[in-house]
């Protein structure tokens, strides 16, 4: 809905029913299961290939799903119990981990192996992605949405923060333990939501099978999605693409092992809990559009610093308030795309949000190719005596100093997305 007329006061969770716990509960439990997966596949692949590119290349893959699956699942959410629809897609996630925890317990995986799980994963991922929040939605209502996403958000990344204290430990006993628990963690999720109500009292109600074509009318007239989705491709390619150099970052930079990267885990998601915390606490605040923009900007600040962060401690600082700022464009991102249009057209809003995540294998492939320029030629002797790894940590300033300037450029021009209220 636009900007609806009714607020509601800050601190008031009257939305919190069972049907809302037991989504929440179900997106803790799915979550431990999808992180812990994401840090056991990263460090698989670098510890296979040794390749920075191999492995930014993954993460491209990993991504690639959403540009092709988000506006059929976005469309299909209008029509269908998102209910279902989330279950579905759960049951059919913990059935690819159980097949890949038995592949790798064969010893019959390979790179090209690893890849095709990957691009499954991925159009599971960004399907369950888009249908949670929408259903979350469904049962907040457009007055409560703000906080209903980030609490929502919140259970992911209490989820990863779990994840990562354990998938760290059990990488390095077994490579099959960490898919096998989160087929088990994903199953469970969607037998939590079984005693839900198929329809929630704000689902769509639409009947009409709409067209593929229409979400590109609504952002013709639509200024505010228009610039969600574009900030959202600037910030997945510049922003978000760090994590495709994470397990390299603890491995190169900071010399550390498998337990520093699971560390690294529940850092960056105690950094996302703590930027959800600020939407939840200061949700009533009506001018989401600016405080998205400054998130961005703060994000690519981040991104930029961390290329020169050598040092173990001041590596911790930067990550947290990277994340910090992520999660809150992560969660905005969300709460003004759906709130940007009306009730029937919230699914396809999400679709075409998700499809903007789908840029992100830029940002990858980006990333990878500037780490293997560095690598191929003689490295400048300024360069080795800033970095402790030349390569990704360029490609760190480099990524973040575009950011900064493409933010700056959105904060002057994009005057609806700024001057949104929720």
């Amino acid at each position: 809905m636009k900007n609806g007329k009714n607020k509601i006061k800050p601190n008031s969770f009257a939305f919190i029913t069972k049907d809302f716990t037991r989504l929440w509960f179900a997106v803790l439990v799915f979550a431990i299961g999808t992180w812990s997966e994401h840090v056991t596949v990263g460090y698989l692949i670098y510890d296979l290939t040794n390749s920075e590119l191999k492995l930014t290349f993954a993460f491209a893959i990993r991504f690639i799903p959403f540009l092709f699956v988000s506006n059929y699942i976005g469309y299909i959410s209008d029509l269908v119990s998102r209910k279902y629809l989330m279950m579905i897609i759960m049951i059919l996630g913990s059935l690819s981990m159980f097949i890949m925890s038995l592949i790798i317990s064969l010893d019959i995986y390979n790179y090209p192996i690893i890849l095709i799980y990957i691009f499954i994963s991925g159009s599971l991922w960004s399907s369950t992605m888009l249908a949670q929040q929408s259903y979350s939605y469904d049962i907040t209502g457009p007055d409560h949405a703000s906080y209903g996403t980030a609490i929502t958000k919140g259970a992911d990344r209490i989820g990863g923060t779990i994840a990562g204290i354990f998938s760290g430990r059990l990488i390095s006993k077994s490579f099959t333990y960490p898919f096998l628990l989160a087929g088990l963690f994903q199953l469970i999720a969607s037998i939590l939501l079984i005693p839900n109500l198929k329809r929630s009292k704000f689902s769509p109600t639409t009947t009409t099978k709409p067209k593929l074509t229409e979400i590109l009318n609504i952002l013709k007239t639509n200024k505010v999605l228009l610039s969600v989705i574009l900030l959202t491709c600037v910030t997945e390619i510049f922003g978000f693409s760090h994590n495709s150099i994470i397990p390299v970052l603890v491995k190169d930079v900071l010399n550390g092992n498998s337990d520093d990267l699971g560390f690294m885990m529940v850092l960056r998601q105690f950094g996302g809990i703590i930027g959800l915390a600020s939407i939840v606490v200061f949700g009533y605040i009506q001018r989401k559009g600016l405080w998205l923009l400054n998130a961005a900007l703060g994000l690519g600040l981040c991104v930029l610093f961390l290329g020169f962060a050598n040092n173990y401690y001041i590596f911790i600082i930067v990550i947290l308030f990277l994340n910090i700022f992520a999660s809150s464009c992560d969660s905005l991102y969300q709460i003004i795309a759906q709130k940007s249009v009306e009730n029937h057209d919230r699914g396809k809003a999400m679709g075409a949000w998700v499809f903007a995540l789908g840029s992100g294998p830029l940002g990858y492939m980006l990333i990878g190719f500037i780490i293997s320029i560095i690598k191929a030629n003689k490295i400048p002797w300024l360069l080795l005596d800033i970095y402790n790894s030349p390569g990704p940590q360029f490609a760190l300033n480099f990524n973040g100093f575009i950011l900064v300037i493409i933010t700056g450029v959105a904060i002057y021009y994009a005057q609806k997305l700024k001057m949104f209220r929720d």
